[in-house]
């Protein structure tokens, strides 16, 4: 085929390098799709008056990007992206069984047999005491009121979150909450900022609602304000959407200091943030959310799903004053109202001091699994929170993300290399990140991180060093 990537090349840096730049940009622009098969390498050459092994070079440098893959005897083909962003969790259909892999990929909070007691016992409970608008309800789109009024006590003196009872918006889930929150201020069309490694949720979010989505460097305490204060300014974005506390991936949490200087460059640029704190649970208590620093321009989303039970999707927006006649059109076209049961078993928790006694003991049982982590990894660079649901793995010399997944898998264990993470299509960190609350068997757990120790002190097979 012929294309012309003459509107994408700039003149700074080696050739091969404005070659593989400018397929990037013309895959984000849309003038390139998944599937397309890109011309030979001598006809691009002489388009685009080079020579030979340029384009070779660039073609080379664009596998790595994740961009293209080059197929034996076929040629070369822009990526299809989107299953290779998604974890294969994610497409999974069946629920797994004890003899299938061992799973350290799945973000999944440890249910132990308290918490199901809990949940049973309260249902009971409910089945006695429940009012009957909990059934009955479809008004208002925002939540029952008595459910508002507790969880904005909670909001208020647990987490910090600024905010009355009638602007907290009960949706089904964290990310139905984000996807509230963004549609809200966010158009087709518009730019979002966003950590460079992000939840794959969000990411999954910019295809689905049409917005761009740019990545800001990070280091180990979350978006570099620095960083952060130079894309506001090149890109004039109209949201920042940032997980200060237990990003994922990384782990990477914001101290005050941090949180402070990010906070500043918000204010600054007046730009609306959208704070994704579904983690606060597995932290103790005092951290304070961006939210409180910012509160005419934050959206704060969080739920109860990492610190209790998956199924108990109780999800809480806490909406700007004057944005709340906006959020709530949004709502009722995706919901209607979140489901009012599910919110009695959460304001029966909130209540009774469940739900902080479970975020304690999840914060135990995690605290437990990354001292075994810690102690089955000796020797490899990792990062993680003390009762973070991930490790963040750094990987030996020899070994690539892609190919360890695949020798894991052979192992039996199912892990998660950085791609559904990446932002933007630039080469992949040498990490994988290793999720330790999936499986409630710790000797499962164990069994798992000692075979994949075990492979990171070997070398790949010989037939992945050959194509390596």
């Amino acid at each position: 085929m012929t294309i012309d990537l003459t509107p994408y090349l700039s003149d700074s840096g080696p050739k091969y390098l404005a070659i593989a730049r400018a397929l990037s940009e013309a895959i984000r622009q849309g003038d390139l799709t998944p599937g397309t098969r890109l011309p030979p390498h001598r006809q691009l050459a002489e388009i685009l008056d080079v020579s030979v092994q340029t384009v070779s070079r660039a073609y080379a440098q664009a596998e790595k990007m994740g961009l293209v893959q080059a197929r034996v005897g076929s040629g070369t083909w822009i990526n299809t992206l989107d299953d290779a962003r998604e974890s294969a969790y994610l497409r999974g259909q069946e629920p797994r069984h004890e003899s299938a892999l061992i799973d350290l990929s799945i973000a999944h909070p440890i249910c132990p047999p308290g918490h199901h007691l809990r949940f049973r016992e309260t249902l009971a409970r409910l089945a006695e005491q429940a009012s009957p608008e909990v059934v009955t309800a479809n008004r208002p789109i925002a939540g029952l009121s008595h459910h508002r009024e507790r969880a904005s006590d909670w909001l208020s003196q647990r987490l910090g979150v600024p905010g009355e009872p009638e602007g907290r918006v009960l949706c089904n889930g964290a990310a139905h909450g984000l996807m509230l929150a963004i549609s809200t201020v966010v158009q087709h069309g518009d730019l979002v900022l966003t950590e460079a490694l992000t939840d794959h949720g969000l990411i999954a979010l910019s295809r689905t609602l049409g917005f761009q989505l740019r990545g800001v460097a990070i280091d180990e305490r979350g978006v570099v304000p620095e960083a952060l204060d130079i894309a506001c300014r090149r890109f004039k974005p109209r949201a920042v959407c940032l997980t200060p506390t237990q990003l994922n991936p990384t782990g990477a949490t914001m101290d005050a200091p941090r949180r402070d200087a990010v906070a500043r460059v918000l204010e600054h640029h007046g730009v609306w943030l959208i704070e994704d704190d579904v983690h606060a649970l597995l932290e103790p208590p005092g951290l304070t959310p961006l939210t409180a620093r910012l509160p005419h321009l934050s959206f704060h989303v969080t739920s109860l799903t990492k610190a209790t039970v998956p199924g108990v999707r109780a999800g809480y927006l806490s909406v700007p004053r004057g944005q709340l006649h906006h959020t709530l059109p949004r709502m009722r076209a995706t919901t209607w109202m979140a489901t009012p049961l599910i919110f009695e078993i959460a304001d029966a928790w909130i209540a009774d001091d469940s739900l902080e006694a479970m975020a304690a003991e999840q914060r135990r049982l995690l605290a437990e699994r990354q001292r075994l982590a810690a102690r089955l990894l000796d020797g490899h660079e990792r990062s993680a929170r003390p009762s973070s649901l991930h490790v963040w793995l750094s990987l030996p010399p020899a070994w690539r993300a892609e190919e360890l997944q695949q020798q894991a898998e052979q192992e039996g264990v199912a892990i998660t290399t950085a791609v559904p993470f990446m932002v933007e299509q630039t080469p992949a960190p040498r990490r994988i990140r290793l999720s330790l609350g999936a499986e409630p068997d710790i000797g499962r757990l164990e069994q798992g991180l000692a075979r994949l120790a075990g492979l990171l002190d070997e070398a790949p097979p010989p037939m992945m060093q050959l194509v390596y």
